[in-house]
């Protein structure tokens, strides 16, 4: 069976739907002049509503060919020249959209015309084979019916409405874009580009969002990140990510800048979230390597220490692990969170924890980290054994930055009886 009901939802309406059908018909019967004849008919409806289409979303070109084409079908022109206007217009307009549509337009005509018209030279009739005319149906339904109207190449024009509208409407989430705007911006503009068209508008929103100083882009930056994440996700779902490592796509990458990054924090915002839901994006932001160490700096802080792995993908060590080795992590205002993200490693072990975190008490104008330090450490005393403990408190009790606390007395008094406790003997 050539095509099913699942396949038919191509079609936007009944009567397309019905006319294909039609012409399955036809083909399974082995009429296949018929099929051939129904076949070109429906390719050039189905041409006419798409280009109906492009003319009422604003395609001045298809505007233009439609008042011509409505004005010869009102003057009873040749039908033969009403279709051949409307072929020529894709042709001239829309051949990259419609992959091999030129070459097998016009070979569905000349069959065509065989069909309905008698061999002038023998009285006879053309009869296409099986393969002739199973060629022709899935042809055209891969390079025209099942292609929306192609009237975008360049989005940013045509949805700057969009682009305003979503900057007032939204508010940044670094978990990625709501569901329900990323399919409004799917269905109403994404599915309707071609690569072509969707690697230049790719490269106008990541500019405008990363490698401009416009104000107007500026203030509807939020508005411009919604088609960039759109874009993004659309190609990935798409199997299309090769289109995000064409050259054009890479060179703007490689443009961005830190300062701009500074500049409009929220642009970074935006770059971490990517990088950090996109593997892709990842790899290409990983070559602009003094962007990337930014982002690494900025994301890898004790409360960040949960996307370790996405920066390191290759590396052997465990969250624990690197925690221990970036002295710029031992952060204890930010102690609970960090334990929470390294509690479940495999190498973690919580004396050694608290001994990092101990020592990373400063030596001066540390009090509130002392502080944060022995808050933890009351809530997990009874985890120690009496001599870990004790070699804990001996680095405590080395920085007066600890004992000279206003509620290290208090907290001593929770803290002693764990000292003082017997260890059994094994």
């Amino acid at each position: 069976m050539l095509y099913d009901e699942k396949d038919l939802r191509v079609f936007d309406n009944s009567d397309s739907r019905n006319y294909f059908k039609e012409i399955l018909q036809s083909y399974y019967s082995q009429n296949y002049r018929a099929t051939i004849v129904l076949l070109y008919s429906f390719v050039i409806y189905d041409l006419f509503i798409k280009l109906q289409t492009m003319a009422d979303e604003g395609d001045s070109k298809a505007r233009q060919q439609l008042e011509k084409v409505n004005g010869m079908i009102s003057s009873d022109e040749k039908y033969s020249k009403v279709e051949r206007e409307i072929i020529d217009f894709f042709k001239d307009n829309c051949s990259l959209y419609f992959g091999r549509f030129i070459e097998d337009i016009e070979y569905l005509r000349n069959c065509r015309n065989k069909c309905a018209h008698l061999k002038v030279n023998d009285n006879s009739l053309y009869v296409p084979n099986d393969y002739h005319a199973k060629m022709m149906i899935c042809s055209m339904y891969d390079h025209v019916f099942s292609v929306k109207a192609p009237f975008i190449m360049d989005l940013f024009e045509i949805a700057k409405h969009d682009v305003e509208k979503f900057t007032e409407q939204i508010i940044f989430d670094s978990d990625g874009l709501d569901e329900s705007i990323r399919k409004k911006i799917t269905d109403k503009y994404l599915k309707r580009m071609t690569n072509v068209s969707l690697k230049k508008s790719y490269k106008t929103f990541l500019k405008l969002l990363y490698n401009t100083d416009d104000e107007e882009c500026i203030r509807n930056i939020l508005g411009v990140y919604t088609f960039l994440f759109s874009m993004t996700a659309y190609l990935i779902e798409e199997g299309r990510i090769a289109l995000l490592r064409e050259q054009a796509i890479l060179d703007e990458f490689s443009k961005i800048s830190i300062d701009e990054l500074e500049n409009t924090s929220v642009r970074a915002e935006i770059l971490v979230s990517m990088v950090l839901k996109y593997s892709i994006i990842m790899e290409i932001v990983r070559e602009n390597e003094e962007v990337f160490e930014y982002l690494k700096n900025r994301v890898l802080t004790p409360t960040g220490l949960a996307e370790y792995r996405a920066f390191y993908p290759q590396d052997l060590r465990s969250e624990y692990g690197f925690f221990k080795d970036t002295s710029s992590l031992h952060k204890n205002k930010y102690i609970k969170e960090i334990f929470e993200t390294v509690k479940s490693c495999e190498d973690f072990n919580l004396t050694e924890f608290a001994k990092i975190m101990v020592k990373a008490v400063p030596t001066y104008s540390g009090y509130d980290d002392a502080d944060c330090f022995m808050s933890f450490l009351k809530i997990h005393v009874e985890e120690f054994n009496a001599s870990d403990l004790q070699e804990i408190m001996e680095i405590y009790n080395n920085n007066d930055q600890c004992y000279n606390r206003g509620r290290h007395t208090g907290d001593m008094e929770i803290i002693a009886p764990y000292l003082a406790k017997e260890e059994l003997p094994f």
